[in-house]
């Protein structure tokens, strides 16, 4: 065959012969094919036999005998020329020999000798067909190899490719015959060189399953001259010619590249990241778990994460980590425990940790973000130390309210009671209703009475103090004249006015008429700023009372004074109580200091706000502005409250309009009624939640009005509370009723005995 021919196979002897070969080496390249005279001399030589042994047919046909192929120590001992004689002999002979290459190497082939007879049927020569002993299980080797997703190389000993893949050719970018019985090193950049022949012996020295160069970063070398990274796994191959080295290559620049992304956004991150693998390997760190445990980046990758923890949770941790493997979520870790972590220099300090699992191609890694809590454990510490002393303050000053409301109600009774009977019998003394008196003496009793109403006075303001700090200071509004009430305070202090020749003049918007308030605190209001008035206003000055709306919902209050004034510097002491200006002051202008405090406090409680205009020699202007809560409607009221109603039946709009006030600040939805026939009328129309009912109404008692409610209509069964002046005896109860008030009812009785029966009735409900 013309390919044959160019190959440079070759015969002697007759036509036919030479047919006979050229048939026998176009049988098969895989498997060395030789044709010798008797003697041993190479007549021919196929494509096999020099892949097998590396000589070219020009190289030995002719020219050489097969001697040359066999082993050195066989041709001495007259072992390969026997193997021929056999063959003679019986015609065929088929065994094991080693075998040498033209490069020196042996290995050991599988050889048949076959006897070849001429045209007449005498002996011609020989026809050898041999085989490398491992090219028969490479056969199946190289399948598996070719089967692999990634390039593998095998290596031997002296450090040269032996086998690869179809991928390593991809990947490398070379041809397999360029690769093929080359040293290793061809794919390595030069600069690592030097060292991979190193690392490759120590290998050999100890052979067995593991990554190469864990941690580094590894780069492989393209025919082109290119560089990119790789990842090597290495695998120790046993075989009879000794240890071979399967190395599994794969390109990772994709990987890296994703890397570098994640790299950035773990740096990017405030506290500590750990990225582990389902060994718990720790296969990612960011800069700040080098500064949190001191380790470098070097010293963690690889290595178990346990290393960071502690030595006494070690033996657990591994369980706990496999359960998160077993069902990954983002989650905190330890809920509710105390974590710690241990630094390289073996110091340990309290950490938070949330886990998150992460999807990679390599299968599912956990990532660890892990903050140094200590700071905040110290804050923490110090802060539920300082709650302990804020709550123990609290107790000491819950205590001290407590006895200071005591001693308030005790003095209220011990001090009044007797400057009452001081009061009343001065003035009847004053008056000579128990006889005449000398015109000394009833200058004296004068002076008793003055100092005894001012000390009455006095016990009222801190009495009234301390219900405003206390929040127990209640408001009754009602529907009240605001010019009268003026004119009454005015009248009051008449007298005081008199005495120093002050002309008190009063100044009412055209459209004042009604309001809604609680007329006890907005005189309370006018007596304090216009005797303060009167004290500091010079003999024969002037006071102006002022009192006009403030749009729709206010109502401003106004005294203007031609007195004293006041600097800048002492405007901020004004309102504060047991405050006087100054040391002069006080010993010319007698006072306690709480008028204006309390005066303050009863405005704000309202909703309200104080002021002050004043300078030094021109007189000052105290203003109050109060808001205008909008008045219930006569003889019905519905004011704003919560789910649950009740009917108010109080035929005095005074208690009424406190008792709605009361109960719609609590949370009741609050309907009222005047008298018996309205209660009725109302009760028909609604099912209530509780019933309020006076006994002392205009057109039938409240026992009355009880028993046409308990008749027929939807409230036969609604709670009732008594709300009267009546005691119990006098009262004679004809029915039972939830509750039993006598007035003056303070708002806590109030709520305590309505919030009672609601729970009752909406248990048996």
């Amino acid at each position: 065959m013309p390919g044959l021919k160019r190959r440079g196979a070759s015969a002697s002897g007759p036509g036919e012969q030479a047919t006979f070969l050229s048939s026998i080496l176009e049988a098969s390249t895989e498997y060395s094919i030789i044709a010798t005279d008797l003697e041993g001399r190479i007549l021919a030589w196929n494509e096999g036999a020099r892949r097998i042994y590396g000589y070219n047919p020009a190289d030995v046909v002719n020219k050489a005998d097969v001697f040359r192929l066999h082993d050195p120590d066989d041709v001495r001992s007259g072992l390969a020329r026997a193997r021929l004689e056999e063959a003679r002999a019986s015609g065929k002979w088929s065994g094991e020999l080693s075998q040498v290459r033209k490069d020196g190497s042996r290995f050991t082939a599988n050889v048949t000798i076959t006897l070849r007879s001429g045209p007449s049927g005498e002996p011609a020569g020989f026809t050898i067909i041999s085989r490398d002993l491992r090219e028969s299980g490479e056969e199946k080797f190289r399948g598996l190899l070719e089967s692999a997703p990634d390039a593998m190389v095998i290596v031997d000993q002296r450090g040269h490719i032996a086998l690869l893949n179809s991928q390593t050719e991809k990947l490398f970018g070379y041809p397999r015959a360029e690769m093929l019985g080359k040293p290793i090193e061809m794919l390595v950049p030069e600069r690592f060189r030097q060292k991979h022949g190193v690392y490759r012996e120590g290998y050999f020295h100890d052979p067995r399953v593991r990554t190469m160069g864990a941690g580094l970063n590894l780069q492989g070398l393209r025919r082109d001259g290119t560089e990119f990274p790789v990842e090597i796994s290495l695998s120790p191959l046993r075989t009879e010619q000794g240890v071979l080295i399967s190395a599994s290559v794969r390109d990772v620049t994709d990987r890296r590249r994703a890397e570098e992304k994640f790299r950035g956004l773990l740096e990017s991150a405030p506290d500590a990241m750990v990225i582990v693998d389902n060994d718990g390997e720790i296969v990612l760190v960011n800069s700040q778990t080098e500064k949190l445990f001191g380790y470098s980046r070097e010293e963690l990758l690889g290595n178990k994460v346990e290393m960071l923890i502690p030595d006494r949770f070690r033996p657990g941790h591994p369980a706990k980590r496999d359960a998160f493997f077993h069902e990954p979520r983002v989650r905190p870790m330890g809920a509710g425990l105390d974590l710690y972590g241990r630094r390289k220099d073996g110091s340990e300090f309290p950490v938070e940790i949330s886990l998150s699992p992460l999807e990679t191609g390599e299968g599912v890694l956990v990532s660890g973000s892990i903050r140094d809590v200590t700071d905040q454990r110290r804050l923490g510490e110090q802060l539920r130390r300082k709650n302990e002393e804020l709550e123990e303050q609290n107790r000491r000053v819950q205590e001290a309210n407590r006895l200071k409301s005591e001693f308030l109600a005790n003095m209220s009774h011990e001090l009044r009671t007797p400057l009452n009977g001081i009061i009343g019998f001065a003035e009847l003394m004053h008056d000579g209703k128990v006889g005449a008196v000398a015109a000394a003496h009833k200058e004296y009793l004068a002076d008793i009475l003055t100092s005894a109403r001012h000390l009455l006075q006095l016990i009222n303001d801190v009495l009234d103090l301390a219900k405003v700090e206390s929040g127990k200071m209640e408001f009754r509004p009602e529907q009240l004249d605001v010019r009268k009430t003026f004119e009454e305070v005015r009248d009051i202090l008449r007298t005081m006015a008199a005495r120093k020749r002050i002309r008190v003049e009063l100044e009412t918007a055209a459209d004042i008429g009604a309001a809604y308030l609680d007329p006890a605190r907005l005189k309370q209001v006018l007596y304090n700023y216009l005797s303060n008035a009167l004290k500091f206003t010079p003999d024969e000055g002037r006071v102006t009372m002022r009192v006009r709306p403030e749009g729709k919902e206010k109502l401003l209050i106004e005294v203007e004074d031609t007195g004293i004034g006041i600097a800048p510097e002492q405007m901020s002491r004004l309102f504060v109580e047991f405050q006087q200006l100054d040391a002069s002051a006080a010993k010319k202008y007698q006072g306690t200091g709480l008028g204006l405090a309390l005066t303050r406090r009863v405005v704000e409680a309202q909703g309200g706000r104080v002021g002050v205009q004043s300078a030094p020699g021109k007189g000052s202007v105290f203003s109050a502005l109060l808001p205008l809560p909008a008045a219930p409607a006569e003889g019905k009221a519905v004011l704003r409250g919560g789910g649950r109603k009740v009917l108010v039946i109080e035929d005095d709009a005074h208690e009424r309009a406190w008792l709605e006030q009361t109960l719609s600040k609590a949370g009741w939805l609050v309907l009222s009624a005047s008298s018996g026939r309205e209660a009725l009328e109302l009760a028909s129309e609604a099912r209530f939640d509780a019933l309020t009912i006076d006994l002392l109404l205009p057109d039938m008692s409240g026992w009355e009005l009880l028993r046409a409610l308990r008749d027929q209509g939807p409230n036969q069964n609604t709670p009732v509370v008594v709300v009267t002046v009546m005691g119990v005896k006098e009262a004679q109860p004809a029915m039972p009723v939830q509750g039993y008030l006598i007035k003056p009812v303070q708002a806590v009785e109030l709520l305590s005995a309505l919030e009672g029966i609601a729970h009752e009735s909406g248990a048996k409900a």
